[in-house]
């Protein structure tokens, strides 16, 4: 399989809280990571640094095998390569739906209005959005807002996309709606590196369940084999609260 990210000897702290310590993983192209874990693992901050949110502060990430602070890249095409759908959807609250989805394309992709709106449709239709292109956030129920954003993401081509916890801050009924999105996306064979406390989706979904604890990632394989015969107590416990 080929790495499409790779991540060796990761490390970062804020202040004197080391968080991320020594991870190393890697990312195969067309396949569904899940990370799980406790909060305050290293997983929302994992994903941060591959998508240099957040700078490391020692080891490195590699893009198709380039390291993605040699200068190489723009950040901005980077950030197009390797999308990210975050928790709190971080939409543009004075733009329209249909706006929402065609700025990045306009911007960072040079792609006309009528390009860029062509593709944005295309994708607020597959999230199932298309009869709200006209609305502005406000007007949008948390799960409504999660598909925008997963739209506006798919706008830019990914080739990966990083999911931050994106249904945790959504009512109970509204996971469910997201998640199928989030099921048939991984159906396309789209690279999806995935931070989630959703124990079944990780099931049916991911190629690889990654555990992470106390800035370290402990425990790795199918979801099978992490989920149903986990190797270490600290992984027991976890699933034990949560399944």
């Amino acid at each position: 399989m080929e790495h499409v990210i790779e991540v060796n000897h990761l490390r970062k702290s804020f202040g004197s809280h080391e968080v991320l310590k020594d991870v190393h993983f890697t990312a195969d192209k067309g396949e569904v990571t899940c990370i799980i874990g406790a909060s305050g693992s290293g997983k929302s901050t994992l994903l941060r640094c591959i998508n240099l949110l957040e700078i490391p502060d020692g080891g490195e990430v590699l893009f198709h095998g380039e390291n993605i602070q040699s200068g190489k890249f723009s950040l901005p095409q980077y950030h197009a390569r390797v999308g990210m759908v975050f928790q709190q959807f971080n939409l543009f609250n004075n733009l329209t739906v249909l706006k929402n989805c065609m700025l990045g394309q306009m911007k960072v992709l040079g792609r006309s209005a009528q390009e860029s709106e062509q593709n944005a449709m295309r994708f607020l239709e597959k999230v199932g959005m298309a009869q709200y292109i006209h609305a502005k956030p406000k007007q949008l129920s948390g799960g409504q807002k999660q598909r925008v954003a997963i739209a506006r993401a798919l706008a830019m081509d990914p080739e990966v996309l990083l999911f931050d916890e994106p249904t945790s801050a959504l009512d109970p009924e509204m996971v469910g709606e997201v998640l199928s999105v989030m099921q048939d996306l991984a159906r396309t064979g789209l690279t999806m590196l995935v931070v989630t406390h959703e124990m079944g989706f990780a099931r049916e979904v991911a190629h690889d369940v990654v555990f992470m604890d106390d800035g370290v990632i402990t425990e790795r394989g199918a979801p099978e084999q992490v989920l149903l015969h986990p190797q270490t107590p600290r992984l027991k416990e976890f699933l034990a609260k949560v399944l």
